[in-house]
This record gives structure tokens, C-alpha cells and sequence, in this order.
């Protein structure tokens, strides 16, 4: 399963979760990007900290997104609301 760390991610996190099977892609996708990177890989698993934003209009374009984690403090660049009544 892959996971789009796309604000980084480190190293001991990207290893453990290698090691749990899951393919990690570290690469930057910018913002205006993100949608067509998430779809074009059908990446199920979104980890952001404070760069990326995952509004609605994102999550509306991303089918395959599953889960979407924040790695940080806060969740004000993810419309938790939303994204729970998508499931």
C-alpha cells in the first residue's frame, strides 16, 4: 500500500513503516499538483505536516484516499469534519 508523505517524513518513521510493507514516497508534490499526483498513483494514505493542506476539494478529487494523517500540532490544514463523513 503506498503513503505520500509528501512534508517529509523521518527517517526511523519511513523505515518502520517500510518494514510494515507499505511503500513511502517522499517526494514533494505542490499543492496545485496534489489531486492529479494522489489519483495518477491511487495513494489510499496522505501524511502532512504544516505545508500541505487537505481541504475539501482535495478529498472530493482523491477517491482513493483512505486515511490522512498530520504529523504535528493542530489539524487546521485538514478538514476533519469533512473527511469523517467521508468514510
Amino acid at each position: 500500500m503506498k503513503i505520500l508523505a509528501n512534508d517529509g517524513i523521518s527517517d526511523l518513521g519511513q523505515k518502520l513503516l517500510e518494514n510494515a510493507g507499505f511503500t513511502v514516497i517522499t517526494d514533494k508534490v505542490d499543492q496545485t499538483e496534489l489531486a492529479s499526483f494522489i489519483q495518477a498513483e491511487q495513494i489510499p494514505i496522505l501524511l502532512v505536516r504544516s505545508a500541505t493542506t487537505a481541504r475539501k476539494e482535495l478529498i472530493d478529487q482523491c477517491p482513493s484516499l483512505k486515511l490522512i494523517g498530520r504529523g504535528g500540532v493542530g489539524m487546521d490544514n485538514i478538514d476533519v469534519v469533512y473527511a469523517r463523513e467521508k468514510d
